[in-house]
């Protein structure tokens, strides 16, 4: 029997069967769709940082990307999904970091980090003060872990016990973004370019280096606290006639 046409010419679905979901024919799906996602998130993360959450459109993103606007639906969601993916990356990359190495060296990796991936940091600067972004809730818990993980590297000796870890995991993750936030007022602090991979290197080695006295200023406490404690014990005991060794 003859399929039914529509007025448009086309057959038309036989009763009963399920039409399925018409997939973009994009061959870059097809072909790599791990590289493609790869740069639909890359494109994504220079149109958020250069205009924000509210500012960024999908269409510049798809194009940036070589890809079609259909493409993103399909991978995201649309531009909340990629907002939220971005998050999901950046704390996928960041967070084992401060969980595996020594807070010297993870500062000091931040600092690269953010080095190679400037548009997460233009992103992360150009969020509303009163508003929530997309992915909040994921990331505050995220972040509350690191602050458990900062408390335990303090029980360890390698931040001073008088300092408080939140405010000393905001003023290092600040200082990790801050060539790439604020690359005037880091050019004008050091007299060199920010945007060199010479400086980056230098900046993210001080940095650490910064973190590692905080660690021996808390060994060196532990030190003169001991010897003052021995030396009061010894005075007690000359004072009650006990012999000196």
């Amino acid at each position: 029997m003859a399929d039914k046409e529509t007025p448009s010419g086309k057959p038309a679905a036989e009763p009963g069967r399920r039409q399925r979901r018409r997939r973009p024919n994009d061959p870059d799906r097809q072909r790599d769709p791990v590289g493609t996602r790869r740069a639909i998130l890359a494109a994504a993360g220079a149109e958020f940082g250069a205009h924000g959450f509210d500012g960024a459109r999908v269409v510049r993103i798809a194009e940036a990307a070589g890809v079609s606007h259909q493409l993103i639906t399909y991978y995201f969601g649309g531009k909340r999904g990629l907002y939220e993916a971005l998050s999901e990356r950046w704390l996928e990359s960041a967070m084992p970091l401060s969980q595996a190495l020594p807070f010297a060296e993870a500062v000091r990796r931040y600092c690269v980090m953010a080095y190679e991936d400037p548009g997460w940091v233009h992103t992360l600067t150009r969020e509303e003060p009163g508003t929530p972004p997309p992915a909040e809730d994921e990331r505050a818990i995220e972040l509350f872990k690191s602050v458990e993980d900062m408390r335990e590297r303090q029980a360890r000796g390698e931040i001073r016990s008088d300092l408080d870890v939140g405010a000393v995991s905001l003023a290092f993750f600040a200082a990790s973004i801050a060539p790439v936030a604020l690359p005037w007022i880091a050019r004008e602090f050091t007299r060199q370019d920010p945007s060199s991979q010479e400086f980056i290197d230098h900046y993210a080695e001080q940095v650490a280096r910064i973190i590692s006295a905080l660690a021996e200023a808390t060994v060196n406490e532990a030190a003169v606290d001991g010897a003052a404690a021995n030396g009061a014990s010894v005075d007690r005991a000359s004072a009650d006639g006990e012999p000196q060794e």
